[in-house]
């Protein structure tokens, strides 16, 4: 007979995680946890929800094992949809940031950030993931730099403005609630 305990999954409290500390998690993923976050990524809302019901209706049926908290993390956690972006962010090179306009992105960044609780601080940080691939966004952006500023330059300032969010506000929890 087994133990009694319980069936629901918690998910991460409030302030347990910092941004800066979720994005170098990434890092530390096996190739398994990598190819269950991709097949959730596949799955609809109401599909990641039917398997994670089936999947703690079944768990008495199988030995458990160390990624099922993992498994009912990447199933439940929206966040998830912003794995790839992170993922790609954390592999780029330095030369993505050479012609980056350093002090125009902190000035950037901290008028942004400035005012915001750091929920919302952690949401506009994944809201800038990959958005120096939007042309709507590079011209807003461009509009705000020095004159004649080159395309390139215009790109590898968004980057920076990410990795200057990060230096700034990694210390906001990641899984805080606005």
């Amino acid at each position: 007979m087994q133990p009694t305990h319980d069936h629901r999954f918690r998910p991460q409290p409030a302030g347990s995680l910092t941004l800066r500390q979720f994005v170098e998690s990434l890092r530390r993923w096996t190739p398994e946890m990598r190819q269950v976050a991709q097949i959730a990524l596949t799955r609809s809302e109401t599909e990641r929800q039917q398997y994670l019901r089936a999947f703690h209706e079944r768990h008495h049926d199988r030995e458990p094992k160390p990624i099922d908290s993992f498994v009912r993390w990447a199933y439940s956690d929206p966040r998830l949809d912003h794995v790839p972006a992170l993922l790609a962010e954390i592999e780029r090179g330095e030369a993505d940031y050479e012609s980056a306009l350093e002090h125009e992105a902190d000035v950037l960044v901290r008028t942004r950030a400035h005012g915001k609780t750091p929920a919302q601080r952690v949401h506009d940080y994944l809201a800038l993931l990959g958005m120096e691939g939007s042309e709507p966004v590079r011209a807003a952006i461009a509009g705000l730099l020095p004159s004649a500023t080159s395309d390139a330059a215009v790109v590898a300032t968004v980057r920076q403005m990410r990795r200057r969010w990060l230096e700034l506000f990694g210390d906001d929890p990641f899984f805080a609630e606005e």
